[in-house]
């Protein structure tokens, strides 16, 4: 136990009994070693399991060490399948799991098959990040968890538990904790979520391609072409598209022949973090746009393109 926990921190811990268990339940001390676990200067509790006791009993029993310790608990297993352990990351639940894992969020660490990985405070918002929130105003989610939000994006557990660890280090304040599970809610007014998120999110420009060939209107519009197909504004002589940077590299757009932006142009392709289809048109979605053209709000007319643009589509 010791040795494994010293050998991926990479450094001494201390480890005892524990031994002020006279309000506790029987059946927790018969079925649970407690153990005081001191790392990196934090008190917590260790909790082995005697047997196996099913993840939903040693949850049970988590929750109940918390209240009666008022200490920060973590679970600890010798042997144990990827399936409890998806259900715990799922759940926000601490655990330890020799040979494999450890996860411990309330002193921000995550600590995979022996690699150590600090939950580092993040300075700008991930674009897989940034798509869930998106998502998640035009869904309207409530009580969304890890697996329902990777179910919903097409991703994996794990992608999506990386998301919510961001989320949390970042404080957004639709991530909620509830039972220990953390969850995502949106209000029902999708205007009061954006006024509470949008100071995380960011421009999902990558880079700017002014091409001497239209590639071809079947590619979703992005910028002043989408919001044109979303408003009564006209669109420049050339469209612009949106591509991800593996359909920038797949349509090999970085080897085609490229202008300054004041020449004559055959399209601009904007190379986005993600994209958002929207209502089945083939552009993106309305608040991506508003985040691609912020800097140009100082114009009235798009201004009051992006204000009718939201108001009829989004809000």
């Amino acid at each position: 136990m010791k040795d494994f926990i010293e050998k991926v921190l990479h450094q001494k811990i201390e480890i005892s009994k524990y031994k002020i268990t006279k309000d506790f339940p029987l059946i927790l001390i018969g079925n649970y070693h407690l153990y005081n676990l001191e790392v990196y200067n934090q008190n917590c509790i260790l909790i082995e399991p005697i047997g196996s006791q099913g993840i939903p009993t040693d949850r049970k029993y988590y929750k109940r060490l918390k209240n009666l310790t008022g200490k920060e608990c973590v679970l600890y297993y010798e042997k144990m399948s990827e399936y409890s352990r998806n259900r715990l990351l799922d759940d926000g639940i601490p655990f330890i799991w020799v040979g494999h894992q450890i996860y411990m969020p309330f002193i921000g660490l995550w600590l995979k098959e022996n690699e150590a990985r600090d939950l580092n405070k993040c300075d700008q918002i991930s674009f897989l990040a940034q798509k869930l929130l998106l998502m998640a105003i035009y869904e309207c989610w409530d009580n969304v968890t890890v697996t329902k939000a990777a179910e919903k994006l097409q991703v994996s557990k794990m992608s999506i538990t990386r998301v919510f660890d961001e989320l949390e280090s970042l404080s957004v304040p639709i991530l909620h904790k509830e039972r220990n599970k953390r969850i995502i809610r949106c209000a029902q007014n999708k205007k009061e979520t954006w006024q509470k998120i949008k100071v995380y999110l960011r421009n999902p420009l990558i880079n700017e391609y002014y091409l001497t060939e239209d590639i071809g209107s079947e590619n979703v519009k992005s910028g002043i072409s989408a919001l044109c197909e979303c408003s009564l504004l006209s669109d420049n002589e050339y469209p612009t598209y949106a591509l991800t940077k593996t359909q920038i590299t797949d349509k090999k757009i970085r080897n085609k022949k490229q202008l300054p932006r004041d020449e004559q142009l055959g399209c601009v392709v904007q190379e986005l973090g993600y994209i958002i289809f929207f209502n089945g048109k083939s552009i993106i979605d309305p608040l991506s746009i508003f985040l691609l053209m912020e800097k140009e709000l100082d114009d009235p007319r798009i201004e009051k393109a992006i204000e009718e643009m939201l108001e009829e589509y989004v809000w």
